[in-house]
């Protein structure tokens, strides 16, 4: 049965649903145990648009309740959205809009973000989780979705309110599947902490982060001059290199004289000074070869000059450095190796991708300094960074508020911002294209200390930022059972960079001890980082060689060093590998049940149990390429994924208890949540709460962490300021 509640009784009397009075209303619906719950808006972005109607629903009952919010006050419902289960799809976007009106969801069940809790690891081009997908897959009905674009225009008509309330029909049956997926899949705590979190993002997206917009346009400013300080250079050092390394001599254009239109490129050609060079017949066509003399192919002399400015003699640089076409051969005309493989395909391709060329050391360091930690750097600075974050800013609340995805990555890990979503409603009333509004980056911003220092708070409040101390290595060590870094930890320096350099380099550190490295032997410790970031990601000795420019017996002999060293991480690789590869997914986390699961793992167990001498008949070459690829993939993530994605989890934690106080001490929008950066976590709050806050906060990340790692404790370490401190 649908209800309608409106105070505009007589314009909507119609057979097809009864009308109920507000107070009605709220007694019914406050008498549901489980509340299925969805908003209807007039736009997306909760600063800018409005509520045009809420719904209520009822599985038991069989009830369906259409609020027309343009008319009843939503703060009606209140007690009933603070109190109860309610139960939503994608309910992030509906409790902002519950926040216009500082109504507080506590207890949330979101059927999208359960859904994809479920599903972590599936390629999302392959799952759908909008709710007429899950509800087509979990119950095998179709839920007509088509009135949704036309809702703006519409208005709250007959057609509006049955599609409204044709979105609180079925969320509980999808909530009661998930439940027992949960339970089957021990995985129902993992679940109560994702939904538990749902809440938190949106204030989190509501809230957003102040930006001080004279000094962002200073850092453009800067980073435009470095770009155009870097491009000199490396016109410099290009000319420098083409008068040493480029021979002059003659280029050549050969032209089939059977080809189409073949005689007017021939005249053409003749008519540009181009000398006839040889005449070739062969059985298929006549070949003519033209040349011309070509003293360097990067640079060229302005001929006709300007009007103004007289004749310019200085040569012209020609060289366009962010195409691959002119990049890469002058790349291997120095002698780099530009093939690479393409890991979904397996097929070799050119590419002049940082890692590759970085890791072939000695060749022209000189040109990798300039091009990639110069030019490229303050490049993608100015391209990702500058005036889309002021564009960003919404004018009512003189903040930017971008967009968080709780489940960003199979690890759970949340990613930030959307470059192939724009922000409409914001460009609309900004007046400017919506190409322009598009949801920003906050978790990948640069580390100096002037770009953080752009972001501040209200006037009247302080910044404390609050991040881990070594949370993935701390976990690591707990996760792996790795004795010796656990006793270093405990009773050492905490230096893991250091005992690493002690593990691989036995023979050079000997008689040395972990807590002296630093400071005897620094370039070991140095060269032991890169070996301790690649082997914890499930790097090969391969890795190894390619990273500290060191033969393939080196670098075998360091990995084995690594692995004696380290037993603990070994052991784990070895059997968190087996596991994966036996079972078809990764235990993240055992006490929460988060997995991440390999959607091909069926096909790709089907031809690791063919023997091997049946198994290269039987397959192609490109379907057993795929199958090794899979298998290596699959091994690695075994062994950093327990990591990462336990951090993210414990994080998630802190801030779920965090805001829990916020919303009890009637804190909400005083004391804000303004960024979570895997590990860290931003917050803006009144001065006179200096004392309070931060301690807060710092107890809220360290009990978390008590609670996931057993073995040591992970300190969380906060910083407090007039800006946000890294």
């Amino acid at each position: 049965m649908i209800y309608l509640v409106s105070n505009q009784r007589p314009l909507f009397e119609t057979d097809e649903y009864k009308m109920l009075s507000p107070k009605d209303a709220v007694d019914m619906v406050f008498s549901w145990e489980r509340v299925q719950f969805d908003t209807e808006t007039t736009g997306r972005n909760p600063h800018i648009c409005n509520l045009l109607c809420s719904q209520f629903g009822n599985k038991k009952a069989d009830t369906q309740i259409v609020v027309d919010n343009s008319t009843v006050d939503f703060n009606l419902f209140r007690p009933i959205l603070e109190e109860k289960l309610i139960i939503g799809h994608n309910l992030k976007f509906d409790c902002q809009f519950s926040y216009k009106y500082k109504v507080i969801p506590k207890h949330v069940w979101d059927t999208m973000i359960t859904e994809q809790f479920l599903h972590l690891g599936y390629d999302p081009k392959n799952i759908r989780y909008s709710l007429q997908a899950v509800e087509e897959r979990r119950l095998n009905k179709f839920l007509d979705k088509s009135t949704r674009g036309e809702i703006i225009w519409r208005g709250l008509d007959t057609k509006v309110i049955k599609y409204a309330a044709g979105d609180v029909v079925d969320l509980e049956d999808i909530m009661e599947l998930q439940i027992q997926d949960c339970i089957n899949n021990h995985c129902l705590q993992g679940a109560k902490l994702e939904n538990a979190f749902v809440p938190v993002i949106a204030y989190l997206e509501w809230c957003g982060i102040k930006l001080d917009v004279e000094k962002w346009k200073a850092i453009m400013t800067k980073n435009e001059k470095q770009k155009e300080e870097a491009l000199s250079e490396l016109t410099k050092w290009l000319w420098n290199y083409t008068q040493e390394n480029v021979t002059p001599g003659y280029v050549y254009e050969n032209v089939d004289y059977m080809q189409p239109f073949a005689d007017k490129k021939i005249k053409k050609l003749q008519k540009q000074h181009f000398a006839q060079y040889k005449h070739e017949k062969t059985l298929e066509s006549d070949i003519y070869s033209f040349r011309k003399w070509v003293k360097n192919p990067y640079f060229e002399k302005q001929l006709q000059g300007d009007l103004f400015l007289d004749y310019n003699e200085e040569p012209i640089c020609t060289m366009n450095w962010n195409s691959q076409d002119m990049v890469i051969p002058l790349l291997q005309k120095m002698g780099f190796k530009t093939k690479t493989e393409d890991k979904k395909t397996g097929e070799s391709k050119e590419s002049m991708v940082e890692k590759l060329i970085k890791k072939q050391k000695g060749i022209n360091d000189e040109f990798i300094d300039l091009f990639y930690d110069k030019y490229q750097k303050s490049v993608k600075v100015c391209s990702t960074y500058g005036q889309q974050y002021i564009d960003a800013i919404n004018p009512i609340t003189g903040r930017i508020h971008t967009t968080f995805k709780q489940l960003g990555a199979s690890s759970g890990r949340m990613s930030c911002g959307n470059s192939q979503d724009s922000d409409a409603d914001l460009a609309k009333y900004k007046g400017i294209p919506a190409s322009r509004c598009k949801f920003v980056q906050l978790q990948n911003l640069p580390s100096d200390d002037d770009t953080r220092a752009s972001f501040i708070p209200a006037e009247g409040n302080l910044m404390c930022s609050c991040d881990y101390s070594a949370l993935e290595s701390r976990l690591g060590a707990d996760i792996y059972n790795e004795p010796s870094m656990i006793k270093e930890y405990l009773e050492g320096s905490g230096d893991i960079h250091s005992l690493t350099a002690k593990h691989c380099f036995p023979k050079e550190l000997e008689g040395i001890e972990v807590k002296d490295i630093k400071d005897k032997r620094p370039d070991l410790r140095k060269k032991a980082k890169p070996v301790e970031f690649s082997q914890q990601f499930g790097g090969s000795a391969k890795a190894i060689q390619n990273s500290l420019g060191c033969t393939m017996g080196e670098a075998k002999e360091i990995a084995e060093n690594y692995n004696q060293g380290f037993s603990g991480i070994a052991k784990f690789k070895e059997k968190g590998s087996a596991f994966v590869k036996e079972h078809g997914y990764i235990v993240i986390c055992k006490k929460t049940g988060h997995k991440i699961y390999w959607e091909d793992w069926e096909k790709w167990k089907e031809i690791e149990d063919v023997p091997y001498e049946i198994r290269i008949r039987e397959y192609s070459k490109e379907e057993l390429r795929e199958h090794s690829m899979a298998g290596s993939k699959w091994g690695r993530m075994a062994l950093n994924s327990p990591t990462q994605g336990t951090g993210i989890i414990i994080l998630k934690f802190a801030m779920c208890r965090f805001f829990k106080w916020i919303v009890e001490n009637n804190l909400f929008e005083i004391v804000r949540i303004c960024d979570l950066v895997h590990d860290e976590a931003v917050i803006e709050f009144p001065k006179e709460m200096k004392d309070t806050v931060p301690a807060k906060l710092q107890e809220c990340m360290e009990f978390a962490s008590s609670i996931f790692c057993d073995k040591l404790p992970i300190p969380a370490v906060p910083e407090t300021g007039d800006h946000w401190i890294h």
